[in-house]
């Protein structure tokens, strides 16, 4: 399976994409306190670290250190931030990207479909300690940024999973904004209480400044902080949240870890000092595996551009359509594991998103969803914007051909084996376009549903949408809604 940046290979099918939760999810990748197994769930907007001493980075030495070589200096981009986090993801022996896709996170900041969500510190001065919410932090074109997640132990959980955020600029633009604090303001913030309210709802938590761990008697870059956080009140089964933060010359490096069990500072050090380890081994991998990202073909549409054909677009049943995101398909930079030359389509008559989305390097792609009626039906769909270097036969063009002369097609699902549909039947499809499908059919999953996919492309973009029926005699009313779906998509790109 090729590797792709912002692609989930086999979850786009009608009824069993997993519905967005954003706190607990995407927001968890940034969070400081994430998600808690007992009363109080930890708010998206916990600050993401917080310092509590600074230092001084040491004079060179002669050590292989980062202290000993100099800092990067380098300004890197969102692409070559997360190429240093898969490239220790990498030498840790990790068989999947350990980065996400920064471009997805952004055009999602700029899509307005994110939470509100607002941070108070008591007392009011420490709010200099707690960073940007995330969907702010994401829309911040001036800094560049990758986050991602670094398993320390042999199962990934909570408790054993740091969560990784890079940001890098210019030296001193990097320092006044993740650093911009005096000494003496962060004496008086060592503890502080923290307020944070999404969506109408408010968590609270105390934080404590730690002192930050060295690093083989240095410090790991020329400001480091640490950080505990507690819910509070406390409830039963609520985790604590450990922070580290290290300012390493053009790249600030924050890292969280939740704790089952965090009362004191004795608690805390363990996972400070997995923490530091890993900042450590960052700065290392920007200083001496210089991060290289192949260029990708141009495309007349960018991610943002893509979020954008999607806003104020209603849905078949007149509901608001949710665009989260859009990435370029491509190679995840820094991860070379299972990633094989880009694939032609798959043969007739199977249905394989990896193989499609194989052979699209370059496209700029989205998923999202339409809300129905009730909670349980929605609409999955995706759209592509191929790049300009893309001819004849296109990709989708094949795929469409395949679905209208089979009678029976074999989904190929990533991690959970293939499936088969049956009673394949071929609907009208009602949009003008260069070309377009519709079917109907069933899998043997016990609920006698009918689903129903349909797809249309203009030019150098297409849409398909995926969703649910009860009866054969209602499919055709439901593709019709798609297609009208597709032609607001398609009037807002002027096409």
């Amino acid at each position: 399976m090729m590797s792709v940046r912002g692609v989930k290979t086999g979850r786009f099918r009608a009824g069993t994409q997993s519905r967005p939760r954003v706190a607990c999810a995407v927001v968890s990748l940034v969070a400081l306190a994430g998600c808690s197994s007992g009363g109080g769930t930890p708010g998206a907007t916990s600050p993401a670290g917080t310092p509590t001493a600074t230092t001084t980075a040491p004079p060179a030495s002669s050590s292989g250190s980062p202290a000993a070589t100099g800092l990067p200096e380098a300004v890197f981009t969102d692409a070559q931030l997360v190429a240093i986090i898969n490239g220790v993801g990498q030498k840790r022996n990790l068989q999947f990207p350990a980065a996400q896709d920064s471009e997805r996170m952004r055009s999602g900041a700029s899509s307005g479909s994110f939470p509100q969500v607002s941070t108070e510190t008591t007392p009011g001065e420490c709010i200099a300690f707690v960073p940007e919410n995330p969907f702010v932090r994401w829309a911040d074109k001036s800094v560049n940024f990758a986050e991602g997640v670094m398993p320390i132990g042999a199962q990934s959980g909570p408790t054993t999973t740091i969560m990784v955020s890079l940001r890098s600029a210019e030296k001193g633009a990097i320092a006044k904004a993740d650093f911009g604090y005096t000494d003496d303001l962060a004496s008086r913030c060592s503890q502080f209480d923290l307020a944070s309210t999404e969506s109408g709802r408010t968590s609270t938590y105390a934080v404590q400044l730690l002192p930050a761990p060295l690093v083989g008697e240095k410090p790991v870059g020329e400001k480091q902080y640490g950080l505990m956080q507690t819910t509070k009140p406390k409830g039963p089964g609520d985790f604590g949240l450990v922070g580290l933060r290290v300012l390493a010359g053009s790249v600030s490096i924050t890292l969280n870890l939740s704790v089952a069990a965090l009362n004191s500072e004795s608690e805390a050090k363990p996972a400070l000092d997995a923490m530091a380890g890993l900042a450590e081994e960052l700065i290392d991998q920007a200083m001496t595996k210089p991060p290289t990202v192949a260029p990708l073909p141009p495309n007349s549409r960018s991610a943002d551009d893509l979020v954008a054909l999607f806003k104020d677009v209603t849905g078949p049943n007149g509901n608001p359509v949710t665009l989260p995101g859009a990435s370029v398909i491509g190679p995840v930079p820094g991860f070379t594991a299972s990633a094989p030359s880009s694939q032609g389509a798959s043969p007739p008559c199977i249905f394989n998103d990896s193989a499609y989305y194989g052979s699209l390097v370059g496209a700029v792609h989205g998923q999202g969803q339409i809300q129905g009626a009730t909670k349980m039906d929605y609409t999955v769909f995706s759209v592509i914007s191929m790049p300009a270097t893309a001819t004849p036969p296109y990709p989708f063009d094949t795929r469409a051909t395949a679905l209208r002369d089979c009678a029976t097609i074999q989904e190929e699902m990533v991690g959970s084996g293939p499936r088969t549909w049956s009673a394949v039947s071929q609907l009208n499809s009602a949009i003008a376009a260069d070309s377009s499908y519709a079917v109907a059919y069933q899998v043997s999953d016990g609920t006698d549903e009918w689903h129903v996919r349909a797809g249309a492309r203009k030019g150098t973009l297409s849409v398909e949408a995926g969703s649910q029926t009860s009866s054969l005699a209602e499919a055709q009313a439901t593709a019709d809604r798609l297609a009208a779906f597709f032609g607001s998509v398609f009037s807002n790109a002027g096409l």
